[in-house]
């Protein structure tokens, strides 16, 4: 893939090893890519579930397709489980809900699923 360029103007050689959210922040530009021009890629929200409540994501993230999102879904609880472990919390019995633009569900990841379990 060749390089995309960040708002500031620093040149980024590999855009898929970013997160769909470092994307999103960075406001990355694609290079233009011919014959996709006025494709749309779908949207995803991922919704947090615990024994309290849900939050839920109202703004969504656009992703190629369900297993990005997937992927994309293990970022966000392993990052909220490690945080939460820096604070003495056990947050595994949390869920990633996975929703598309109608708000259908597609997947429910547990945030344990999201971790190896060691020896």
């Amino acid at each position: 893939m060749p390089a995309a360029t960040w708002h500031s103007g620093e040149r980024v050689t590999d855009v898929v090893a970013l997160t769909a959210t470092d994307r999103q922040n960075e406001q990355v530009i694609l290079p233009a890519t011919p014959g996709c021009e006025g494709f749309r890629m779908p949207r995803f929200y991922f919704n947090i579930l615990s024994e309290a409540g849900s939050l839920d994501d109202w703004e969504g993230t656009e992703l190629a397709d369900l297993d990005a999102a997937r992927i994309e879904a293990v970022r966000d609880a392993r990052a909220l489980m490690s945080s939460a472990v820096l604070l003495g919390h056990d947050i595994s019995s949390r869920s990633v809900e996975i929703r598309n633009e109608t708000r259908d569900i597609l997947l429910v990841l547990s945030f344990s699923e999201a971790v190896k379990r060691m020896g």
